[in-house]
């Protein structure tokens, strides 16, 4: 195991520490994830098409992530103990996820692996795509497991927390 230094400024410290804190993983994971995912775009070039530019994961701007996670941390608050899914999804917080669009698809996959039943219905509706099997509908884990799979095929890097 190697050890890397960086000095960085007070304010992009507090930066990497917000969103680390929003992702609920330390600043060491944090920068791990984005150097894994700078390496592993360049050892495979065929993902940095001009129609996957998206999919980059370190591309996401840093205001993009907070308010995807204030957004989500208010939605999840405000819905809790609600039954129906159709109410929690029409929640303004919710339709405000859909229409960050495609930006926020890297955050909503990494999501899946902690509440997967919340974010499934947000891909639908930002990426137009249903990877789901008949067989897996109902199974919430094997339908994240179907979205997970959806992204890792089509470039985006999906982080366990």
């Amino acid at each position: 195991m190697n050890t890397i230094s960086i000095a960085i400024s007070d304010l992009l410290m507090l930066k990497l520490q917000k969103v680390a804190a929003e992702m609920n993983v330390s600043i060491e994971e944090l920068v791990l994830m984005n150097i894994e995912s700078s390496i592993a775009q360049r050892e495979n070039p065929a993902a940095n098409t001009e129609r996957d530019i998206c999919n980059k994961n370190d591309e996401i701007a840093i205001e993009v992530i907070d308010k995807f996670y204030t957004l989500a941390t208010e939605w999840q608050s405000e819905v809790a103990g609600m039954s129906s899914t159709a109410q929690m999804s029409q929640h303004p917080a919710y339709q405000e996820i859909i229409n960050m669009g495609s930006k926020v698809v890297p955050l909503l996959l990494s999501e899946l692996q902690k509440n997967p039943l919340y974010w499934l219905a947000v891909l639908n509706a930002i990426t137009g795509e249903n990877p789901i099997k008949p067989e897996q509908r109902g199974r919430v884990k094997q339908m994240a497991s179907a979205w997970i799979k959806w992204g890792e095929d089509r470039g985006y890097a999906i982080y366990e927390r």
